[in-house]
């Protein structure tokens, strides 16, 4: 089994073979997939990120998400930790660039309202690399993985181009399944037990 570094880099090689215009066309057929899901409909809180690097583009859902009157919230990481906390953002002109160039919510406590986890959320989850069993491979630092840790009340769903599905990743104790993963040709769905 190739190793979770060999993956990344294939996977990221990949996804950044597509050309923009692929990009913008297979996330709208995401966001339309999205869209649809009784997990997104009926979400109060939709924890959501901020694409780049060639990720799924998520602008559509949180759009969509404002016009619906749900509560959006963003990732804004600690560097020093590897930790981060979800802010409320009603523009992406709240945006702006943090760890690795990702866009993240200004620091302004005024505007900021920290996220506390409730039932009534949908987090949804970027990645590199996704498999069969629902097993994601991000870029290393385990945010998403610490956050989720002891908020398994929260719905995840991952948003991945085909390309970035693989059969098997190898795993880890810590590591948390997705509960969905859309891509721009299925949606996979996975059972907790």
């Amino acid at each position: 089994m190739e190793t979770k570094s060999e993956i990344r880099k294939r996977i990221l090689e990949a996804r950044g073979a597509l050309t923009q215009d692929e990009v913008a066309a297979k996330s709208d057929a995401i966001l339309q997939k999205v869209l649809k899901t009784p997990e997104y409909m009926e979400a109060d809180n939709i924890l959501l990120y901020a694409d780049y690097n060639r990720e799924v583009m998520t602008r559509g859902i949180f759009e969509d998400a404002i016009l619906r009157k749900k509560r959006v919230y963003f990732p804004k990481s600690d560097q020093l930790t590897n930790t981060m906390a979800f802010y409320q953002t009603v523009s992406v002109k709240q945006l702006e660039k943090g760890f690795m160039g990702i866009p993240e919510p200004k620091e302004n406590p005024q505007l900021c309202y920290k996220f506390n986890a409730s039932e009534d959320t949908l987090v949804i989850v970027p990645g590199v690399a996704f498999d069969m069993a629902g097993f994601r491979l991000g870029y290393g630092k385990g945010f998403y993985d610490k956050f989720l840790s002891n908020k398994r009340q929260l719905s995840t769903m991952a948003l991945a181009f085909a390309c970035q599905i693989v059969e098997e990743l190898p795993s880890e104790p810590h590591d948390i399944k997705m509960d969905k993963i859309v891509t721009e040709e299925i949606i996979y769905s996975f059972l907790r037990i």
